[in-house]
């Protein structure tokens, strides 16, 4: 992605960019899903991973500019994304490249990622790039420096059984060395539980509850593993979470 890539103005009230960013917020769970792989990893697998929300100096007035913008260095903490601005805005002053940002998941205009040199997402970007002639498409995605599919097509990262069930096993392992692990507490109060629900790891999660972790512990939000995966609709971990309760 050129970090010079334009700033989108567009009004708010386009419905075909409305169903879009509807859409990208829809399939979140697999954007985010494939990010946190990455934690994983020491080589990311995603070669860019970003997300686009609205900007504006003053919420409150309706005649502020708002400026759509992308953001790197995504993570999710099942409420609210977090991450750095990669755009220079061109008229807002309360922002600029290289901010730390935050902004709830129902702000979320959009997400795209790469992965082995295949565009995933990119949701308004195909509405924007499916109003131009192919002269202007071809200028567009040079400027992105990506090879973007046809207009109306829009890929969905699909789960890596294989990676997922190397990180299950890790986890086993690690267990079978240190069993305190399954009730090591993190940052904000979050289990392993708490993590893997979040990511929709289902592997994961099955480790865990069979090596006892607590379904019931509560984060410094007062969240259960169940609320982090129902964040993101992950239905295969909230079923493994509520027969465990249960």
């Amino acid at each position: 992605m050129n970090r010079s890539s334009p700033v989108i103005y567009h009004l708010g009230d386009d419905p075909e960019m409305l169903r879009a960013s509807a859409r990208a917020r829809e399939t979140f769970r697999h954007f985010f899903h494939c990010v946190s792989e990455d934690f994983n990893r020491i080589v990311p697998a995603c070669e860019l991973a970003c997300v686009k929300t609205a900007f504006c100096d003053d919420f409150a007035d309706p005649d502020s500019d708002l400026e759509h913008m992308w953001i790197e260095q995504v993570d999710f903490d099942g409420v609210n994304l977090t991450g750095v601005l990669i755009n220079s805005p061109n008229k807002l002053r309360s922002a600029q490249a290289g901010d730390d940002v935050e902004f709830p998941l129902s702000r979320l205009d959009d997400w795209l990622c790469v992965i082995d040199d295949v565009v995933y997402g990119g949701f308004t970007i195909q509405v924007i790039r499916s109003r131009m002639d192919v002269d202007e498409r071809q200028r567009h995605d040079q400027a992105w420096e990506l090879s973007f599919p046809e207009p109306e097509t829009v890929n969905v990262p699909s789960t890596c059984d294989a990676f997922e069930e190397m990180i299950a096993s890790a986890l086993a392992d690690q267990i079978a060395t240190a069993p305190s692990t399954v009730d090591e507490v993190f940052d904000g109060g979050r289990t392993l539980l708490h993590m893997a629900s979040l990511f929709g790891r289902e592997k994961s999660v099955h480790v865990l509850l069979q090596n006892k972790a607590d379904v019931d512990a509560i984060c410094d939000r007062g969240w259960t593993a169940y609320d982090y995966a129902q964040s993101l609709g992950w239905t295969d971990v909230m079923k493994l979470l509520g027969r465990a309760g249960n």
